[in-house]
């Protein structure tokens, strides 16, 4: 897979849903062009999103007018049930940097819950010594 990704910059769902929208636009005789021009979009985009190169992709406001334009379901352009791939993890390769924050936020969080713990333990070591203390005293 990670040679794939070397020339991919698109997940297998974002390629999957790219290659749905060019079936629909080619099933219609619609240039990349033209179909750039009625989603009001640089004249390029088309070919950019269908250029595996390239890390252009539709997002669903375009999914949606795409749904209009060829009078389907924004369902049409999305797999079913689901793509298998963990197309999280998949994501996360294809932007480094994107990953290095989740890496860090993670460990932050993980830090976080782990004082949280070690603070309800101490708080009840403490109730307990105070229970036995007074309990000691009443003898």
């Amino acid at each position: 897979m990670a040679a794939a990704q070397d020339k991919n910059k698109k997940t297998e769902i974002e390629i999957f849903v790219i290659n749905k929208v060019k079936e629909f636009r080619e099933a219609a005789k619609l240039s990349k062009r033209k179909l750039s021009l009625e989603l009001r979009l640089n004249h390029n985009y088309v070919n950019n999103v269908e250029n595996p190169k390239s890390s252009a992709k539709y997002n669903l406001n375009q999914l949606n007018e795409l749904a209009k334009i060829f009078k389907c379901t924004i369902a049409d352009f999305i797999p079913s049930p689901y793509i298998k791939t963990d197309t999280i993890e998949e994501y996360m390769e294809l932007h480094p940097k994107i990953k290095a924050k989740y890496e860090i936020m993670a460990k932050n969080y993980e830090e976080k819950e782990r004082k949280k713990i070690e603070e309800k333990e101490r708080k009840k070591k403490e109730k307990a010594a105070m229970k036995k203390k007074a309990t000691s005293k009443k003898k």
